[in-house]
C-alpha cells in the first residue's frame, strides 16, 4: 500500500512546476521613479496646502465625494463637505493642544494608475510645534485618486500613525 501524503506531496510538486507563471500577481508596470506629473503634482499641492494652511488650496485638490481618515476623533469624515468638517475638527485639535504649527515632510512610496484611478502611498514625518516643544510623528499617508472630466482629484486621504 503506498503513502498517500508521499502521493499528495509529488502530486502537489509536479502541479507547481507545470502552473503557469501568469498565477502570481505581477509587479505594476511602473517603471518611473515618480508618478505622472498630474498625481505628483496633485499630492505636492495638497501637501503644500497643509503646511500653509491654506484651506482654498486645500478644499480644490479633492473630489466631491472624498472621504478622510485621520489620527484625531472623530478619526473619519465623510461628504457632504468631508474636507471642511475634517479641518473643522483639526481647527479644534490644533486650538486644544496649542499647536502654533504643523509641517509634514514625504517621500513617494507606491504608486500606481489604472486608467482613470490612481492609488499613491507616501511616508511622511509630520513635525507638530507647540509653544514649548516640538512633537514628531511618522506614519503613511495613502490616496486614491480620480481623474473626472479630464482633471485629477483626491478621493480618498487616510493618515497612518507609525510612531
Amino acid at each position: 500500500m503506498s503513502n498517500p501524503t508521499r502521493r499528495a506531496a509529488i502530486a502537489l510538486t509536479a502541479l507547481a512546476s507545470t502552473a503557469s507563471v501568469s498565477l502570481a500577481q505581477a509587479p505594476p508596470q511602473t517603471t518611473a521613479r515618480q508618478p505622472p506629473a498630474e498625481i505628483q503634482s496633485l499630492i505636492d499641492s495638497h501637501i503644500k496646502a497643509f503646511n500653509t494652511q491654506d484651506n482654498n488650496l486645500l478644499f480644490s485638490v479633492f473630489g466631491d465625494t472624498a472621504i478622510i481618515i485621520d489620527g484625531i476623533a472623530p478619526y473619519r469624515w465623510l461628504n457632504p463637505n468631508a474636507p471642511a468638517k475634517w479641518m473643522a475638527d483639526v481647527e479644534i485639535w490644533r486650538k486644544g493642544l496649542g499647536v502654533i504649527t504643523e509641517h509634514l515632510t514625504y517621500e513617494m512610496g507606491f504608486w500606481n494608475v489604472e486608467g482613470s484611478s490612481a492609488y499613491a502611498v507616501i511616508s511622511g514625518t509630520l513635525t507638530i510645534t507647540l509653544k514649548d516643544q516640538s512633537i514628531v510623528r511618522t506614519g503613511t499617508l495613502a490616496y486614491t485618486l480620480a481623474r473626472r472630466d479630464g482633471v485629477w482629484k483626491i478621493e480618498a486621504q487616510a493618515w497612518g500613525r507609525t510612531s
